[in-house]
């Protein structure tokens, strides 16, 4: 019997917080009835999410996404029909799966630089043909590393995610701050608990996102359910200083003004020589909509631009969504005659793979990574790759626009990818542009 897709990650998720608590770690195979032991699964994640004091309200929600498997027919049988002999057999199914997540997951958790729930749900909406339809693109874990190695992050810095999906970010920049800190105990004590930021609007990333952290020492888990645009849930971020905002907005078709309303909503939030960095559909950039010209107006006003990245066509493979990547300093207008940094980081190194999605099958990203890194951080004009270019409000915000073209590099393939890169662009704006 397969589990719906729409449960898997959920299901994941309460079996690493319920395993956390050694009665039900101890005890779990000896249930004799599947009721009594999703009973206790609930029970024993209600009582790590007290240890780990989280307040009344946030566990009142995460319980009530795990809550779903008391109505799991499937789960909550005494037995189920043997497709092979058609006999009716006991039902060990939901204990089965916790001895797998035990021996096969939990053991890789807590020393991992992985976003494990994000990849279990990344690999489930490719298998479920794809969630754009809600917004929800979860961003690959070598972009989240990329965001921390592109703005130097450090240990010192406080991050924080308006929209963090399953953690993805806050779980690279804590490695990579944990990392930073060396041995020093105490700071890496002061990161977990204090330095990681987020707020999650839907109810069943939330879960994910505090189980996430959870999982890594984060106890407090300073993530808030509810909306980033919310006057309170702002205060309660810039209350906290953050200097580094990371996020992926949610993307659905032609919202691109909405997208970068999030940008500038995290920017807001970030203390002066604050960066925000953001990965965004192309169309945030390139798009002449008088909605998305508005928006760019209004960041040029209060803000810097210091970068924009084009990023893999497939990036996001299966959902097919073309992505820049944005870096904005916060608190400063953009001087007039200012040359931004404009990245055409199309090549990563990564290939689609049947049933794997994109891999880095020959590791090249991590040479591929120090280059783009040296060339934003030199500010470096590369042909091919980069260029430095003043812009307005009105421009297009993308190195295709100002880079000189090798013809003598370009090929049949690259013509008719231009050409499916254009109709997939009309396409998301109505034939607006």
């Amino acid at each position: 019997y397969s589990i719906p897709e729409k449960e898997r990650c959920t299901l994941i998720s309460a079996i690493l917080i319920a395993l956390q608590d050694r009665p039900f770690l101890e005890s779990y195979q000896v249930y004799g009835k599947n009721k009594d032991l999703i009973e206790n699964l609930l029970d024993a994640c209600q009582r790590v999410l007290e240890k780990n004091e989280l307040d009344e309200a946030k566990a009142r929600v995460i319980i009530g996404e795990y809550a779903q498997f008391n109505h799991n027919i499937t789960f909550s049988k005494a037995t189920l029909p043997n497709r092979s002999n058609k006999k009716d057999e006991k039902n060990t199914l939901l204990r089965d799966f916790i001895t797998t997540i035990r021996e096969e997951v939990l053991p890789y958790i807590h020393e991992s630089a992985f976003d494990v729930l994000g990849k279990f749900y990344t690999q489930f909406i490719r298998h479920a043909g794809g969630d754009q339809k809600t917004g929800l693109v979860l961003t690959p874990q070598h972009i989240t590393d990329f965001f921390c190695a592109v703005t130097a992050l450090d240990e010192g810095d406080i991050v924080f995610d308006p929209c963090c999906g399953t953690a993805g970010f806050l779980v690279a920049a804590m490695n990579h701050m944990l990392k930073k800190a060396g041995h020093n105990t105490d700071k890496q004590k002061v990161i977990k608990s204090s330095q990681l930021l987020g707020i999650e609007k839907r109810a069943d990333m939330f879960a994910h996102a505090c189980s996430n952290m959870m999982m890594r020492g984060d106890g407090k888990s300073h993530i808030l359910h509810g909306d980033c645009f919310d006057k309170k849930n702002k205060a309660w971020l810039q209350a906290r200083k953050p200097t580094k905002a990371f996020l992926n907005p949610p993307y659905q078709g032609g919202n691109a003004d909405e997208q970068l309303e999030f940008v500038e909503n995290a920017l807001e939030c970030l203390g002066k020589e604050g960066l925000c960095v953001a990965i965004c559909q192309i169309s945030v950039a390139v798009s002449s909509k008088k909605a998305v010209l508005a928006v760019r107006e209004r960041l040029l006003a209060h803000h810097t631009l210091e970068g924009v990245f084009s990023m893999p066509t497939d990036l996001f493979h299966p959902i097919g969504v073309n992505t820049s990547i944005l870096i904005l300093r916060a608190h400063h207008p953009h001087p007039k005659g200012k040359k931004t940094f404009f990245g055409y980081f199309k090549e990563d190194g990564f290939v689609k793979q049947k049933h794997q999605g994109r891999v880095d099958k020959e590791n090249r990203w991590s040479a591929i990574k120090k280059k783009w890194v040296a060339a934003y951080m030199n500010r470096e004009t590369r042909p091919g790759l980069s260029v430095m270019q003043e812009v307005t409000a009105q421009d297009e915000w993308c190195a295709e626009a100002y880079m000189e073209t090798d013809y003598a590099t370009l090929t049949q393939e690259d013509f008719i990818q231009t050409l499916k890169n254009y109709v997939a662009f009309q396409f998301l704006n109505d034939g607006k542009g």
